[in-house]
């Protein structure tokens, strides 16, 4: 009993911890260029290539390569307006796993906090700044792909950009999860 006390509390100040410009800094630098995040965002591109999205680029060799800067540069422009616009908001955008056991509590976790930023005083409210930042990017990456700027186009966009942040948040939420479970297989296929 005393060491979930303990884990609950410890939980509850990490969730409460102050985003300093400074961790706000180590946190831009992780989310952009971080070798796992580049990983990432290599297969991910290779998945676009696959796909062969967005469809203005054939699938060639030099077309994966102008997928991934393309996908580069726009992480940054992103992630760079949320760093500015999180400093003047004061608004925290990062992940915090849920506690519950349920998978549903989880999920649902991953889900709200796609939509939601934690403030200073511990209260949430929509995320003003990842819907701003979102909506920069695409719109100043829209003539890549001859994309007309028009209300529903923004719409499906932020709806697509909320949708990608809620896998984001899946993965950072069941990632421990499968680690342990892929290790578990590992064992067991190649005992030592």
């Amino acid at each position: 009993m005393m060491l979930w006390v303990m884990s609950a509390s410890l939980g509850f100040a990490q969730q409460l911890e102050p985003f300093t410009p400074s961790t706000r800094w180590s946190h831009y630098i992780h989310r952009t260029y971080g070798p796992a995040r580049l990983g990432l965002l290599a297969a991910d591109t290779a998945l676009d290539q696959a796909l062969r999205q967005p469809a203005c680029w054939d699938s060639t060799a030099g077309s994966y390569g102008r997928r991934y800067a393309r996908a580069f540069e726009r992480r940054v422009i992103r992630n760079s307006a949320e760093l500015a616009a999180g400093l003047l908001t004061g608004e925290d955008l990062r992940y915090r796993r849920s506690r519950s056991s349920s998978i549903h509590g989880r999920v649902w976790n991953a889900f709200r906090a796609s939509m939601t930023a934690q403030m200073p005083d511990g209260t949430k409210r929509p995320a003003y700044t990842r819907f701003f930042a979102s909506e920069l990017v695409n719109v100043s990456t829209a003539h890549w792909t001859r994309q007309r700027i028009q209300p529903g186009w923004l719409l499906q966009s932020l709806a697509w950009t909320t949708l990608d942040q809620s896998q984001t948040n899946l993965l950072d939420e069941f990632g421990p999860d499968l680690r342990r479970f892929g290790m578990r297989i590992w064992k067991r296929v190649h005992p030592q």
